[in-house]
C-alpha cells in the first residue's frame, strides 16, 4: 500500500500534522474515519489509495491524518480530545494550506468531521461528500454491537484484521499492505499514549463520547434547520452493518431537505469502505459531482450574463 508520493509535514497551530498531496486543478481533501485512542484498530489515511492517485491525474488531492490519528500530533491538551477538536485541527488545516473551493470528502467519523467542517468553514468549502457515516445519520451506532467482542487483544495485527472484515463486503480489501501500515500506527510511542489517555484514563468515556453525541446532535438540528449551504452527496454501501443503508436514506432526507443540491449513490456488494470496495465506481462519482457544480454555476453565470 503507497499513496506514490513522500509525505508531508505542516504545523497547524502547534500540531505537526502528516498529509500527502499530489496533482493540480480543483482541490479534494480526503478524510479518513475513526478516532484516536482506538485500540483495536487504526484508522489510515492510506485506507484512499486506490484513489488518491486516479484523482489526482484531473484534480489536486490532499489526504490528511486528522488530529491524533496516524503520525500526526495527539492534541496538546486533555481537554481536546473531542471531535470538536478534531474538526478545529482541519479547518487550521485547510487555513495553513492556503486552500480555497476544496471539495471535501470524508468517511464514518470521517464524514461528521467535513460535515462540521463545510458547516463551521464554509468560506473554505466548495463541495461535500459523506461515505458511510454511522456517526452522522441519525440513529444509535451499531458499532459497539458489530465490533465488540473482539476476541484478540490491543495492538494486535489479529485484531486488526478481525475488526477491518467485519467492516467489509469484500474482505480481500483488508490486504497484507493495508494491516503492514496499520500497525506501523499502533507501534508509535504517541499512538499508544492516545491509547492509554482514551482507555486507562478514561477520556473516552469521560469525554469523548459524551461530546461526539452533543455534536451529532447539533449538527443533526443545523443540517436540519440552516441546511449544508454547500452541493452535497451521500455515497453508500448496502452490507454496511454498522451503517445501515436506512440510516443514510434517513441522513439523505434531513440534508435535502434543506439543500436541493443533494444527491446520493448506493453501492451494491459493499461495505463500510465503498471507495475501496468498488475505487473506479467511487472515482467516477467524484468527477461526476465535480464537473457538475462547474457546469451548474457556468450555466448560472450565461443566465446572469443574458439577462
Amino acid at each position: 500500500m503507497a499513496m506514490s508520493v513522500d509525505p508531508r509535514w505542516i504545523d497547524v497551530d502547534g500540531i505537526q500534522t502528516r498529509y500527502f498531496e499530489a496533482g493540480t486543478g480543483e482541490p479534494i481533501l480526503l478524510v479518513t474515519g475513526g478516532n484516536f485512542g482506538a485500540g483495536d484498530a487504526a484508522s489510515i489515511v492510506e485506507s484512499w489509495d486506490r484513489n488518491f492517485c486516479p484523482l489526482s491525474e484531473r484534480y489536486r488531492v490532499i489526504a490528511v491524518d486528522k488530529l491524533g490519528q496516524g503520525y500526526t500530533d495527539n492534541p496538546a491538551r486533555d481537554e481536546d480530545y473531542t471531535m470538536d477538536a478534531v474538526v478545529r485541527h482541519l479547518g487550521g488545516f485547510v487555513r495553513t494550506l492556503g486552500l480555497q473551493g476544496v471539495h471535501v470528502a470524508g468517511q464514518s467519523r470521517g464524514a461528521m468531521a467535513v460535515a462540521c467542517l463545510t458547516l463551521d468553514y464554509p468560506q473554505y468549502v466548495r463541495s461535500c461528500t459523506l461515505v458511510n457515516t454511522s456517526t452522522l445519520a441519525p440513529g444509535v451506532g451499531l458499532n459497539e454491537v458489530v465490533l465488540g467482542g473482539t476476541p484478540h487483544p490491543h495492538f494486535t495485527r489479529e485484531g486488526q484484521k478481525w475488526l477491518f472484515e467485519r467492516c467489509e463486503h469484500n474482505k480481500d480489501v483488508v490486504d497484507d499492505d493495508f494491516l503492514d501500515e496499520a500497525m506501523k500506527v499502533f507501534a508509535l510511542p504517541k499512538y499508544v499514549e492516545s491509547v492509554r489517555k482514551m482507555e486507562q484514563e478514561g477520556l473516552k468515556a469521560m469525554l469523548f463520547v459524551p461530546e461526539l453525541m452533543r455534536l451529532k446532535k447539533d449538527t443533526l438540528q443545523r443540517l436540519a434547520q440552516q441546511g449544508m449551504g454547500r452541493p452535497t452527496q451521500l455515497v453508500w454501501g448496502t452490507e454496511d452493518r454498522t451503517a445501515l443503508i436506512e440510516r443514510g436514506i434517513d441522513l439523505f432526507h434531513i440534508i435535502a431537505s434543506r439543500e436541493p443540491r443533494t444527491t446520493m449513490h448506493v453501492m451494491n456488494s459493499a461495505g463500510h469502505h465503498p471507495y475501496r470496495e468498488h475505487p473506479e465506481h467511487f472515482n467516477d462519482l467524484m468527477h461526476a459531482f465535480i464537473s457538475s457544480i462547474s457546469d451548474r454555476e457556468s450555466r448560472n453565470c450565461c443566465n446572469e450574463q443574458a439577462v
